[in-house]
């Protein structure tokens, strides 16, 4: 039950990143939105309908390659991210005139709640799952194969997207997968030394 709590927890981060900062500023981002765009250009099928398929199909390499308990957790990951971006408010608040603040608060929040799902074996789908499904199969760090398939992405769309639009996309997943390497950091840095404690307490 307190895994469920935390998951829900990071996933609200998620949909408040997208509520509040993505939605409303069309933040673009090297993901399955981007590439669904470009593919919707070659094959007759609307975006929508591309991005569910290729999140079927992210969730069912995530299951195959990190069990059912991986697939389980992003399969209610899946259901209460749209529930909850549906249901916030809009962001009349908290909203910046800069940009760059509003990429800031955007990634703040996004990291956080990816770091907490990725830190309870899930994610939040998408190319999450297959960044999680490669770093454990390369044996590296989640935030860079992130960062890495959000590049390629962002790459890929500069045929849908005007070139500062996709450049805009490749620094914003570029510094997602960093701030993600930066937060696991931190995280392993503070369970280390609570473990240290424990063990000189015992």
């Amino acid at each position: 039950m307190i895994d469920y709590v935390l998951l829900t927890a990071g996933t609200f981060l998620i949909a408040l990143a997208v509520r509040m900062y993505l939605i409303p500023c069309h933040i673009v981002t090297g993901s399955v939105s981007g590439l669904a765009l470009l593919l919707s250009q070659v094959v007759s099928l609307n975006d929508s309908l591309i991005v569910l398929i290729m999140n079927v199909f992210c969730l069912f390499v995530g299951i195959l390659y990190l069990g059912r308990k991986f697939g389980l957790r992003c399969f209610y990951v899946s259901l209460l991210l749209p529930l909850l971006i549906e249901i916030l408010p809009d962001n009349k608040i908290f909203l910046s005139g800069n940009i760059l603040v509003n990429i800031f608060l955007f990634l703040m929040l996004l990291t956080a709640g990816q770091c907490i799902l990725f830190g309870l074996d899930a994610s939040s789908g998408g190319l999450d799952t297959i960044a999680e499904v490669l770093a454990v199969k390369m044996k590296t760090s989640t935030g860079l194969m992130v960062a890495l398939s959000g590049l390629a992405v962002s790459a890929l769309t500069i045929a849908v997207y005007d070139l500062n639009t996709a450049v805009m996309g490749a620094l914003v997943t570029l510094a997602n997968g960093l701030m993600i390497n930066a937060f696991s950091f931190i995280y392993h840095l503070f369970v280390r030394e609570h473990e240290t404690a424990e063990r000189a307490h015992a």
